[in-house]
């Protein structure tokens, strides 16, 4: 592996005298070079009495400037998701410094481009439901919801599975919505889902400009 890319794919977060690394997803599509005024906040993994634990670090963060989220590829998403919920609602939090038009973002090794990418974190309202083989999707009016069902490295769309490399080929699911309602992809996938997978497929429907509706649901087995 070319050192630049091993360079980008592991961030060091120095703190006064301790070190720590994320090691970042590793995804093949575009995404954004860079943006202006941000600030980062860091998910790391690490692991007490056999559990894994998602250690959040957001002593740079500033409401004021758009934040960049550099997270652990290793880590499950029902690690993640509880941090992320708890930085959107500082997000949303009145503050004399909040400024209108920030932003969120997630970090990633582009090795297409051999850079750090960003992809946008839209506001996400994360819903459970209990079973594994999806959720019907939530009828709303002039809105057509597509499930996509996110299993390791494929993509359920459809009844069919589609890998990373046919993600522009998601698109022709759209033909199962009328006319008149805008059609918008829902994910859907286990809490037990990695970062990196999770990010990977992200990443994909960005980088193939398909519409994602900013509500998860997340499927569990109570």
């Amino acid at each position: 592996m070319p050192r630049l890319l091993i360079a980008i794919c592991c961030l060091l977060l120095l703190n006064q005298c301790n070190e720590k690394e994320v090691l970042l997803p590793v995804i093949p599509f575009d995404g954004i070079e860079r943006i202006e005024n941000h600030s980062s906040i860091w998910v790391f993994f690490e692991t007490s009495e056999g559990d894994t634990l998602a250690v959040l670090n957001k002593n740079n963060k500033l409401i004021n400037t758009n934040w960049i989220f550099n997270i652990d590829r290793r880590l499950p998403m029902k690690q993640v998701i509880p941090q992320l919920e708890n930085l959107q609602r500082d997000r949303n939090k009145d503050s004399m410094h909040k400024k209108e038009g920030m932003k969120n973002f997630f970090s990633y090794a582009d090795t297409k481009n051999q850079r750090i990418s960003l992809v946008e974190f839209p506001e996400i309202e994360f819903a459970e439901y209990n079973g594994q083989e999806g959720a019907p999707p939530i009828a709303r009016d002039s809105i057509c919801l597509i499930p996509l069902l996110l299993s390791g490295e494929s993509i359920q769309a459809g009844g069919r599975n589609y890998s990373l490399d046919q993600v522009n080929e998601i698109s022709e699911v759209i033909a199962t919505c009328d006319s008149i309602s805008a059609p918008y992809f829902q994910l859907q996938y286990s809490g037990d889902l990695s970062f990196q997978q999770y990010l990977a497929a992200r990443a994909g429907l960005a980088s193939a400009e398909l519409p994602i509706d900013n509500t998860e649901v997340i499927l569990t087995l109570k």
